[in-house]
């Protein structure tokens, strides 16, 4: 089979889990096909392919002349974000990839409808994967609450970068430069500063009619997606809110796996929290019980993994940024794992990863990979929370039970053909 995958980008140019699916799924897949992956690049007055060499030997290329990637920054302004492009232009940079099987997109952002038309004309099956909820909230966030996730996605807007800026941020150079410490300290600080428009009424009934323009825009893009693969259970159920052609299949990455680890022997229980200190990962919520039951019982930490350092607790360790290739050392000090997030997460590699390595974890209702998780361990609200972290602390062996279930974490080469047989075919 001939496959291309659209996605933001390889490491280290792009990070995420978005990122890591699509890598890992083309590097499984070229064994026995022929892959392709494009991801969007600069802006330029026309659309241009540029074969770029990477260490993964993946068939890679740079989309440019394409519109503008928000990634997670939400959308300063929407409308810079519809456009067209005649269609000889899409003919004339895909015609070598004409003969294309699939076309698998984990992401729309730089798309133009009329490249998708062109691969649909060609009779190339068309896949988008939910990796999050942006073709319907600008910031990839989303909450079930639609006033939330309006209001949610104006403010973002009010902090977001310019267009001109996030076309600079695609530009392999200062890519590279935004990964030394300090100057990606200045970019955040700039990104959380930025304030030159005034929340208001007025502004956001603007901002609402020039979002619902662009959310059309992604509509009708998606409308001629032949299938939608849900990447969790709880993204099918958001996704069938808006689109019907949609098909379940969990996701995992290539280093996934099993693994039987000694745990370190402790007194008191180590708690794990990975990623960004935000209200909408929860890590509010977490400090505010974790306050009151510090109280009554000191017998745990809270060991954070990230670059944040944001509170002064005396139950917490910062632990610093960390890569996959340390997960084995630390899950041999973590007792749990909690992801309480408010916001909804499609999926979470953070909870299969440490259920891989024999942590237990807490999730909210709100995390897609739930289905993996213990279902007395997955909370409704903080109270349900903050009864399941008291027990948990006061009683470490109340753990003990947590993996009496069949934990089903597949294969990647499994996973890989099932994407082929169900998805692809």
């Amino acid at each position: 089979m001939k496959i291309i995958h659209y996605c933001l980008g390889l490491p280290p140019f792009a990070t995420g889990g978005l990122t890591i699916y699509a890598r890992d799924l083309a590097n499984a897949q070229k064994i026995d096909n022929d892959v392709y992956m494009i991801y969007p690049g600069m802006n330029k007055d026309k659309l241009s392919l540029k074969k770029i060499n990477n260490k993964y030997h993946i068939n890679l290329y740079r989309l440019d002349g394409v519109l503008p990637c928000a990634l997670t920054y939400g959308v300063k302004e929407p409308l810079d974000f519809i456009g067209n492009k005649p269609i000889e232009e899409v003919e004339k940079v895909f015609k070598d990839f004409e003969n294309a099987d699939v076309l698998h997109l984990h992401t729309i952002q730089g798309l133009y409808p009329e490249i998708i038309e062109y691969f649909k004309n060609c009779g190339t099956k068309i896949i988008y994967t939910t990796h999050d909820f942006y073709p319907f909230s600008l910031t990839t966030k989303y909450y079930d609450d639609y006033l939330l996730n309006e209001k949610n996605n104006i403010i973002q807007s009010i902090k977001a970068p310019s267009t001109n800026a996030l076309y600079l941020n695609r530009k392999p150079y200062v890519n590279n430069l935004k990964k030394i410490k300090f100057i990606k300290k200045i970019f955040n600080k700039h990104v959380k500063e930025n304030k030159d428009l005034k929340y208001d009424e007025e502004y956001a009934k603007e901002y609402i009619v020039k979002s619902n323009k662009l959310y059309s825009f992604y509509d009708y893009m998606l409308s001629n997606v032949d299938l939608i693969h849900a990447n969790s259970s709880l993204s099918a159920e958001i996704y069938k809110k808006h689109f019907s052609n949609i098909k379940t299949l969990d996701i995992t990455h290539e280093g996934i796996k099993k693994n039987d680890i000694d745990k370190y022997k402790k007194c008191y229980l180590n708690i794990g929290f990975f990623g960004e200190q935000l209200k909408d990962k929860g890590f509010n919520l977490l400090l505010d019980l974790l306050d009151d039951i510090y109280k009554k019982n000191n017998s745990f930490k809270l060991l954070c993994y990230g670059y944040s350092n944001l509170y002064d607790k005396p139950y917490i360790d910062y632990m610093g940024p960390y890569k996959f290739k340390d997960l084995k050392e630390i899950h041999k000090t973590l007792d749990l794992v909690v992801f309480p997030a408010e916001n909804i997460e499609s999926f979470g590699f953070i909870v299969l990863e440490s259920l891989a390595y024999k942590t237990p974890v807490i999730v909210s209702k709100n995390v897609g990979a739930k289905d993996f998780c213990n279902k007395d361990y997955i909370v409704n609200d903080r109270l349900e929370l903050k009864d399941l972290l008291e027990k948990v602390i006061n009683d470490k062996n109340y753990l003990n039970d947590y993996f009496n279930y069949d934990l089903k974490i597949d294969d990647f080469k499994n996973h890989n053909d099932l994407v082929i047989k169900e998805l692809y075919k």
